[in-house]
């Protein structure tokens, strides 16, 4: 049985790839550079159904996803994009209960990012020391059901760690070298640690710290992705692409 859109729930409204709107199912009316919409008429429908709005243009209602609801955060710094996060999540094996480090909480990105992926039982400890990106942060995660699976906390990762038997760690921070001695204590054995730098030379610094404190199995990966053009006998790769990040 298809999932019903509820009223207060969130609502993708798609109408192509680079055209969409999130918002929540409510009985007001929205408006979008292709006319307005009565939210009211989405409630009770199914996801993925097919309305039009007071211009006759096409739209559906779709189930946003975390990636979805991470572009459209209120943030004050850069986040991560996706095709580096996902390589990292992967490669830390992020899972349901495992407990989670990270620091460098910003917006929340991937913070929301690792708590959709720990739940139900686990637990991201986020690390931050700018009390503004702290509030925006939790406001974010609130918004879309996630706060229970984050404690976000005004504390210096370079200082001191909290917690302890840490299954992974996450560091998005100007000098994650500095973190290093304090992360191996608070890993369990065999625990994963990934760091995010857009420099090389932040990332020699980082390689070399970790081989002196102990850690093992580093490795340096740069993640590219580009997208096609899908046109039958026309297919070509997109003219921009986004290349270099960290």
């Amino acid at each position: 049985m298809a999932e019903e859109i509820e009223l207060g729930g969130y609502v993708l409204i798609y109408f192509d790839s680079r055209h969409t709107v999130l918002t929540r199912a409510s009985e007001r009316r929205i408006h979008t550079h292709r006319g307005y919409i009565d939210l009211k008429g989405l409630i009770g429908r199914p996801y993925g159904s097919r309305a039009e709005t007071n211009t006759g243009k096409i739209f559906y209602a779709l189930r946003p996803s975390i990636e979805d609801h991470v572009r459209k955060f209120r943030h004050r710094t850069q986040v991560m994009y996706i095709k580096d996060l996902s390589y990292a999540l992967s490669w830390m094996g992020i899972g349901p209960s495992q407990r989670v480090l990270e620091a460098g909480t910003g917006s929340g990105a991937s913070t929301a990012a690792m708590a959709n992926l720990v739940r139900p039982t686990g637990k991201v400890y986020s690390y931050d020391v700018n009390e503004k990106s702290i509030e925006i942060a939790k406001a974010n995660l609130e918004g879309i059901g996630l706060a229970d699976y984050a404690e976000i906390k005004l504390l210096n990762v370079y200082e001191a760690i909290d917690e302890v038997g840490l299954d992974a760690a996450l560091l998005d921070l100007p000098e994650p070298w500095r973190a290093l001695p304090q992360l191996y204590g608070a890993l369990r054995s065999s625990g994963r640690i990934a760091t995010f730098s857009p420099t090389i030379n932040q990332v020699e610094k980082t390689v070399m710290a970790m081989e002196s404190v102990g850690f093992l199995q580093t490795q340096t990966v740069e993640t590219i992705v580009r997208q096609y053009r899908i046109k039958e006998g026309m297919s070509r790769p997109e003219t921009l692409m986004i290349g270099h990040t960290g």
